[in-house]
């Protein structure tokens, strides 16, 4: 089963269709038909301890951590519903230390959708999506892919023990999104629930756009 998305198939074919057009469509649509465009891939970035893995967990219904893991790399699946239509997400969650970006390129090349997150009580990790994440994406890609910004740990904004001068506000988190281009801003609580489902929904609603986008772009290419 091919599980890409339907532009990676168009564009495998598409230098073969001056040569053999008829036949290059025929195989095209046979592909196509092939290709389940309910699976959504995307990855997970951020700093490390924003809450990204546990974010995760809790939209694919595992038990949540006592304790901060380091990941290195893992993969994830869940489902979510949008416009009445059962989607599986595929979720690369790499490791957050900047030094391992050549592990992360293979996900930022394998997906569909990048999800960026930062913790609301952690202003250098908010501060590291401008000045890191964005850059590093962007660089490993060729073509411009759709960003999801996340605000993650907002139970903890409220907590006694928090410097006000590290909390993140949510209109800081709307402005950093117009700012890098993101398709959507969430802010979310993993422990709460609050939030984490929409992340997905999101990713999927962009993912779908973006498909849609391609695919008519192709389209008038072969003038079909």
């Amino acid at each position: 089963m091919i599980t890409r998305n339907n532009t990676c198939v168009y564009l495998l074919y598409y230098s073969l269709y001056y040569s053999e057009p008829n036949r290059t469509l025929c195989v095209i649509e046979m592909v196509v038909k092939t290709v389940d465009k309910r699976i959504v891939q995307c990855a997970i970035v951020g700093d490390g301890m924003v809450g990204k893995s546990t974010m995760v967990l809790s939209f694919t219904g595992q038990n949540l951590p006592n304790e901060y893991v380091a990941t290195v790399f893992e993969n994830y699946a869940g489902r979510v519903s949008v416009e009445s239509q059962q989607y599986t997400v595929s979720i690369f969650d790499s490791a957050g230390q900047h030094d391992y970006e050549g592990l992360r390129a293979y996900t930022y090349k394998d997906s569909e959708v990048y999800v960026v997150c930062y913790s609301v009580v952690d202003r250098e990790s908010f501060q590291n999506v401008r000045e890191f994440w964005v850059p590093e994406a962007k660089s490993f890609t060729k073509r411009r892919k759709p960003i999801i910004l996340v605000g993650t740990q907002t139970d903890l904004r409220n907590k006694i023990h928090c410097e006000m001068d590290s909390v993140v506000t949510t209109e800081e988190g709307n402005e950093l999104s117009k700012e890098i281009g993101a398709e959507s801003f969430v802010e979310c609580s993993s422990f709460l629930c609050n939030g984490v489902t929409e992340v997905f929904q999101n990713a999927v609603l962009t993912a779908l756009k973006y498909r849609k986008k391609k695919t008519n772009i192709f389209h008038k290419i072969l003038g079909r």
